[in-house]
């Protein structure tokens, strides 16, 4: 960092701060469960309706007739000795000779009959108990998933009608099993549901998403990237569940990476870019969501592994191409990539749109202010470093930028007038045949504007060491945002030559810089040249940055 104690002619580079909302040092709160869909359950009293597109007749011969009636009230049946004497009445009919001149029509009255009643005896029940002849038990589920497979393929108009009764209730009741028992840590009676109720329905997503778990649990990397693409191609138009596609993509590119670190080249490196599919899909579809800006960097990585910056450029022109459909936390992580590729124009950018969406993040405003100043913007670079040493008013870094500002603006007037006008005024000079025409000379612009660019020069000696002064330097270390609580924890570096208590005065700050909440927290005998760690939680979210009044410099 530049210091009054350098010359002015010297290099100045400023060190891009590392955003604290970025720093990954966890993850998201994953996997997430399928609620609105795993509940998405039809009441018992109501059967799917029957839509007009499938051809298949119901009423012919009066057998069929007479066991639709009894579908009816085995739907209403609320007792399980009820349900199983409609069963029987139903079944005598249905198995009638004479139904086998409509064998469609029964085998769908049946399929449905046995959907009813499963859900009072269970998947495995006795012959007897449902009205089958012969001896032993059948599997209720499979004897449904052939009679309706027959009725797919016999009248493909029915199968959307089909698909309802194959994710009816029974369906919906293993789907319930599985995530029950996933969540109580018994992952094979997970499983065991999982692909009971995959005998019913393959559409479902359910079923896909308590598997991957499964496979989790069991190290099975190949079967958690299978059931995760599966259960996530199954959503794909679901607009009830978008958040849930959006996680799966993002873990499908957490266990491709997680799983490259375990593996030797080439298949290393073949899963660090497998894992940029999934990455980008979460950028595309999902530009808000919380997973978006880890998205990002998961693509980032997979790109320094490969060698490839060509991964990153793709998903910035993403970005680039609206950026206002981005959270702030995407487009400044953004900043941080065309940062690492020395694109300080377009970090620039990012971190501006970023700002426009949080005008209260001092991490977005410092290093706002440092590619501008890469970017030789020092106009734009001071209103932003203002803004910024109101919001963080005790960390020297913050008041350097002054000096960076300052320091371009003299090199300006150095390169562009001050050097100009030396020249020209040399060969004036040497062209002076007269005394009094040496003379007049003296009066040219050099005198001016050589006194601007020590102005100049001053105020980067002025700023510098100011910056220097301070006895104190306050930074953050975690800013942890959410919906109902917000995090701030950093660190206070004591330079001074005595050690020092602090109270530091916080105001959380949300929409239009409204004070959300103020608190207070003290760190006590911090040694010279040492550091006091603070922590401040308020239970509010919808944070957008933090404020804090200037601590006293002795």
């Amino acid at each position: 960092m530049f210091r009054a104690t350098l010359h002015p002619k010297e290099p100045m580079t400023i060190r891009p701060r590392i955003l604290a909302a970025l720093a990954f040092a966890h993850a998201l709160a994953l996997p997430l469960a399928l609620p609105s869909l795993a509940l998405a359950q039809q009441t018992a009293a109501a059967a799917p309706a029957a839509p007009p597109a499938c051809p298949i007749d119901m009423q012919m011969p009066s057998q069929l007739a007479l066991a639709n009636l009894q579908r009816s009230k085995l739907a209403s049946a609320t007792k399980a000795e009820d349900a199983h004497k409609t069963m029987l009445d139903a079944a005598k009919l249905l198995l009638d000779p004479k139904t086998a001149a409509n064998p469609m029509g029964r085998d769908y009255m049946l399929a449905q009959m046995l959907s009813l009643v499963i859900p009072f005896g269970g998947e495995i029940q006795p012959r007897a108990a449902v009205g089958f002849p012969g001896a032993g038990t059948l599997d209720l589920a499979v004897v449904v998933d052939s009679l309706l497979t027959i009725v797919e393929k016999g009248s493909p108009a029915c199968k959307s009608e089909v698909s309802e009764w194959r994710q009816y209730k029974p369906y919906v009741l293993d789907v319930q099993s599985a995530y029950r028992t996933m969540g109580t840590d018994k992952a094979d009676s997970a499983e065991y549901y999982a692909k009971r109720a995959l005998i019913f329905s393959k559409e479902g997503a359910q079923p896909y998403d308590v598997l991957w778990r499964v496979a989790q649990k069991k190290n099975d990397e190949a079967g958690m990237l299978t059931n995760m693409k599966i259960a996530a191609d199954k959503l794909v138009g679901d607009t009830a569940n978008t958040t849930v596609r959006t996680n799966l993509l993002f873990n499908m590119g957490r266990v491709l990476q997680d799983g490259a670190e375990k593996k030797a080249d080439p298949a290393k490196l073949e899963s660090y870019k497998a894992s940029v599919e999934p990455f980008m899909m979460v950028l595309k579809e999902a530009p808000l969501s919380e997973e978006a800006p880890f998205a990002l960097q998961g693509i980032a990585t997979a790109a320094t592994m490969a060698k490839n910056d060509g991964l990153v450029d793709a998903a910035l022109s993403v970005i680039k191409a609206n950026p206002l459909k981005f959270s702030d936390v995407t487009l400044a992580q953004a900043g941080v990539q065309s940062t690492r590729m020395s694109r300080n124009a377009e970090a620039a950018s990012f971190f501006e749109s970023a700002m426009k969406v949080n005008p209260y993040s001092r991490d977005y405003m410092y290093n706002y202010a440092a590619m501008l100043y890469e970017s030789k913007r020092p106009s734009d670079m001071l209103p932003v470093v203002r803004n910024l040493v109101k919001l963080d008013p005790s960390n020297p870094d913050n008041v350097m930028l002054f000096a960076y500002a300052f320091k371009l603006f003299g090199d300006s007037v150095e390169a562009n007038f001050v050097k100009p006008a030396a020249k020209d005024s040399t060969a004036a000079w040497a062209k002076a045949t007269t005394l009094a025409a040496k003379k007049a000379l003296k009066f040219d612009s050099l005198k001016t504007l050589r006194a601007e660019y020590k102005r100049l020069i001053d105020s980067v000696t002025a700023y510098s060491g100011q910056s220097d002064a301070m006895m104190q330097q306050l930074t953050y270390t975690q800013f942890d945002k959410y919906k109902d609580k917000t995090i701030l924890k950093g660190q206070i570096l004591n330079k001074a030559k005595a050690a020092r208590s602090f109270t530091v005065d916080f105001e959380f700050l949300g929409k239009d810089g409204a004070v959300i909440e103020k608190k207070s927290v003290t760190v006590a005998d911090v040694k010279p040249d040492g550091t006091g760690s603070f922590s401040v939680e308020i239970a509010k979210g919808d944070v957008l940055g933090v404020r804090y009044a200037p601590l006293a410099n002795k």
